[in-house]
């Protein structure tokens, strides 16, 4: 394909992420308000974050099956569809129960969204390319964090919680009539026979270094950023604006990360990358360990900016996800985002079990495992490739 079809994909592909993203990070900061609203606690308000997850982590596989069988941009259109539909409907539900279950059919709608964006990237653009463009679909992710949240917490401020999520289902529904328009003058990608699907196990089987490598590259980030607010504050940052532009700050190293680590999968290939942001991630997690136990909340501060920025080589776990025959690009992308967001949950979810006041370097060091871990099953692949043992192949 032409260079600018492909930007003008990529661009909108961006946009659609960005208001998933939006989507995704702003309803914790809006969890008082949301109590408040169904008269109950925070902590029960929280489940509307769990049920998002559980929704999109347990459909993300199915979605990405229905795309290789059916083809993207029928499997794309219905879920951005049902997507906007439930985001809606979360903005109006009238009590906890409601919103629990819009909250779920959301998540489920958008397990359909994101890998199939990945997917098509992996059909339309050449090997050699995809990790530059697909640094182009993660940077609009992220620009959800570091724009996207103050811009939810300022229409909130304005029209509501309730008003905010019904803006971003709107939002989302011009991006996608954008996408659709766009995706129509492309070629259309489906499997050739029905019998070349592959079940889930053998993609698991011919791609788990990859998965490994996203499960403990999001494990660490959960580990590391869930607690470097409350750890932050603990060390006499105001939990003012100083703390919001130090967590945007966060946010535009992790940009620079995609684009970064995005054009150098291009140049010397994806798993050579990788394995460079690994050992760098691994160092910054050590700087992280240090400023925790010895150093000033400044370089806790800077240590967490530069581990974001190294953190950021998720383009190239998802361009080699993309590296495997075509009718199952979907299904290998899907599960790909399953064990991203498995291990941020369970990163999330040791480091509420380890964190301790005054602790936060017992879960850099536990985050340093991760990454080794990863980097382990990544040298691997290395070795496998250059014995010229091959994946199974489905034809």
């Amino acid at each position: 394909m032409k260079r600018q079809p492909i930007m003008l994909l990529a661009a909108t592909l961006a946009l659609v992420m960005f208001w998933m993203g939006c989507d995704l990070n702003i309803i914790s900061p809006l969890l008082m308000d949301i109590s408040r609203s169904y008269r109950v606690s925070v902590a029960t308000a929280g489940w509307l974050i769990t049920s998002f997850a559980a929704g999109y982590a347990i459909a993300s596989p199915m979605a990405g099956w229905f795309s290789d069988r059916f083809g993207r941009l029928p499997t794309l259109a219905v879920s951005m569809g049902v997507f906007v539909i439930f985001e809606v409907l979360s903005g109006v539900a009238p009590n906890m129960a409601t919103a629990l279950a819009a909250r779920s059919l959301t998540g489920i709608s958008a397990g359909g969204v994101s890998p199939i964006a990945y997917a098509m990237v992996g059909d339309w653009v050449k090997k050699q390319d995809r990790s530059g463009v697909m640094s182009i679909l993660s940077i609009g992710f992220s620009l959800s964090t570091v724009a996207g949240v103050p811009l939810g917490l300022w229409l909130a401020s304005a029209i509501g919680w309730r008003g905010t999520l019904i803006a971003i289902g709107v939002a989302l529904c011009f991006a996608g009539a954008g996408l659709l328009i766009i995706v129509r003058k492309f070629p259309r990608v489906r499997s050739h026979s029905v019998r070349r699907q592959s079940t889930l196990i053998s993609v698991i089987e011919s791609t788990w270094p990859q998965l490994t490598a996203s499960f403990t590259a999001f494990a660490a980030a959960g580990l590391v950023y869930t607690y470097l607010p409350t750890s932050l504050v603990r060390r006499g940052i105001p939990h003012t604006w100083w703390l919001m532009l130090i967590l945007a700050g966060y946010g535009l190293f992790n940009l620079a990360g995609n684009l970064v680590f995005g054009r150098a999968g291009n140049r010397i290939g994806p798993r050579r990358t990788v394995l460079v942001a690994q050992i760098l991630e691994f160092a910054s997690v050590g700087g992280i360990l240090v400023s925790a136990l010895y150093l000033s909340a400044v370089f806790l501060i800077v240590s967490s900016w530069i581990f974001a920025f190294c953190q950021a080589y998720i383009p190239d776990l998802k361009a080699l996800a993309a590296d495997v025959p075509m009718h199952w690009r979907g299904s290998s992308l899907a599960l790909n985002n399953t064990a991203m967001y498995a291990g941020m949950t369970i990163g999330s979810a040791l480091g509420t079990r380890l964190y301790r006041p005054g602790t936060f370097w017992v879960l850099a060091m536990v985050a340093g495992g991760a990454i080794i871990i990863g980097f382990s099953t990544m040298a691997w692949l290395g070795l496998r490739d250059r014995q010229k043992i091959r994946p199974v192949q489905f034809d």
